[in-house]
């Protein structure tokens, strides 16, 4: 079917926005479970390990073999998708993700433990991949902020939300491994009913490290300072907890602030950043993320939960808005044909630092006190702080505000979601159309195709 005859509106169409709603859906269901089952593990898991005599540092590094296992998958899993098209690998990407889940209930020694998790993050990076895709796909190019924002509420609540189901569940039983396997395995659901196909398969990015640094070296260092110290703290924090004598309720309800505040306070604060220079905004968040951590560095078993419980949500929101906020304002200062390689450069640098953040967090943990990584924490920030400040002294201060974009939470999942963006899509439209035009056939049929009731929703 070629494009003046296809029966099925794009989504850019009049038509096509009128059933914008229920199609988006399946794929909104399926990350709402994806996250569920998330939330679930996160606080649970370094529990787990903990009870199975784990030191802080072995399970530091099953968090980093989680991270390079994400790293991987944003990299390569255009490679699996391909030859195979996106039905069949998500299928393919959600079954092996819950078999692993489940795995681990049987995983016995430290090596084993690592290829699980290392699986674990290769999956779930190859899932955020074409859920983006198809998402892009069924979204119109007015729309894509919108989207964007339900999305990434979609992952902040249901990870949260999967985070506080945990409160009550035994930790060395199966029941929590359980739940999160079959939530993993129910996102297929809505997905096979999905009835667009994307219109190209995902793309491979090359990062751009330093054409990232030449445009914004204190973005490039914010976005590694959040792998560092945010992304280390979801396996590191409930460690942090159970040595300081909390219960497991206890110390779900305080990761659970992290995630919430980490989701919520950073509407604020990107307000703040659209009214002034982001620079600004990037030395306050460094000096506010320095304020929480060297309080967090003199809690204990006796301070006040309700203290801690605001202490902890303002740790999240300030370190999570430290990557949106460098995102945005390194896009402030790059050309528009460079944003989504940029934004994606700076995904993966994120990535990095998430990788390294775990071990070392852990380690330090181990070899001092609990309270010693929110010291590294204090450590890191400090020079990214002061380095912000020397940056903001050399250069000129005419930041034209009409000529910046609009602030946007940018979740961390894979690059896939930078065009989603509207500022991205035009740029990104016009090359998709080059090589489309350059490689395909004459009458290449419009992938916005509509099946016969017989269809089964799978690719051919």
């Amino acid at each position: 079917m070629n494009r003046a005859t296809s029966t099925l509106p794009t989504p850019s169409s009049p038509a096509g926005r009128v059933g914008l709603s229920w199609r988006v859906a399946p794929p909104l269901v399926s990350t709402a479970l994806l996250y569920l089952g998330v939330g679930v593990l996160a606080t649970l898991l370094p529990l787990r390990f903990s009870a199975q005599g784990l030191s802080p540092s072995a399970i530091g590094l099953l968090g980093t073999a989680e991270a390079v296992g994400f790293l991987t998958g944003c990299l390569y899993a255009h490679r699996i998708i391909a030859p195979v098209g996106l039905e069949r690998a998500y299928a393919a990407f959600a079954g092996m993700k819950a078999v692993a889940i489940l795995g681990l209930y049987f995983a016995v020694g430290a090596p084993f433990l690592v290829l699980i998790r290392f699986v674990i993050g290769l999956n779930a990076a190859g899932l955020a991949v074409i859920v983006e895709s198809w998402l892009n796909a069924l979204v119109a190019n007015e729309q894509r902020g919108q989207m964007l924002t339900i999305y990434v509420l979609i992952v902040g609540l249901f990870y949260g939300g999967g985070q506080l189901m945990g409160e009550s569940l035994n930790v060395r039983g199966p029941e929590f491994l359980f739940l999160a396997g079959i939530a993993t395995t129910l996102a297929l659901v809505p997905m096979a009913g999905v009835n667009v196909r994307a219109p190209t398969l995902p793309r491979k990015i090359q990062p751009r490290f330093l054409k990232a640094l030449r445009t914004s070296p204190v973005s490039v260092l914010a976005c590694l300072l959040n792998g560092l110290i945010l992304t280390a703290f979801t396996t590191v924090g409930p460690l942090f907890g159970e040595k300081i004598g909390f219960d497991q309720r206890q110390i779900v309800v305080l990761m659970a602030c992290v995630s919430l505040g980490g989701l919520f306070l950073q509407w604020p604060i990107g307000c703040v950043s659209d009214k002034v220079d982001r620079l600004y905004a990037l030395i306050g968040l460094g000096a506010a993320t320095l304020a929480v951590t060297a309080a967090l560095a003199l809690v204990d078993r006796q301070t006040p939960f309700v203290l801690l419980v605001l202490l902890f949500a303002a740790f999240g929101g300030c370190a999570e808005s430290l990557y949106a906020v460098g995102v945005a304002h390194a896009n402030d200062r790059a050309e528009s044909v460079d944003y989504v390689a940029l934004s994606s450069t700076l995904l993966f640098v994120w990535s990095l630092g998430g990788a390294i953040g775990p071990a070392v967090g852990s380690l330090v943990m181990e070899l001092t006190r609990p309270n010693a990584f929110f010291v590294y924490a204090v450590a890191l920030t400090l020079p990214f702080t002061f380095f912000a400040i020397w940056r903001l002294k050399r250069r000129r201060l005419e930041r034209a505000l009409e000529s910046r974009e609009e602030f946007l939470t940018y979740p961390q999942t894979s690059p896939e979601i930078y065009a989603w963006l509207p500022y991205h899509k035009e740029d990104l439209d016009a090359g998709v159309e080059t090589r489309r035009d350059a490689a395909s056939p004459p009458n290449v049929p419009e992938p916005y195709v509509e099946r016969s009731s017989g269809s089964a929703g799978i690719r051919s």
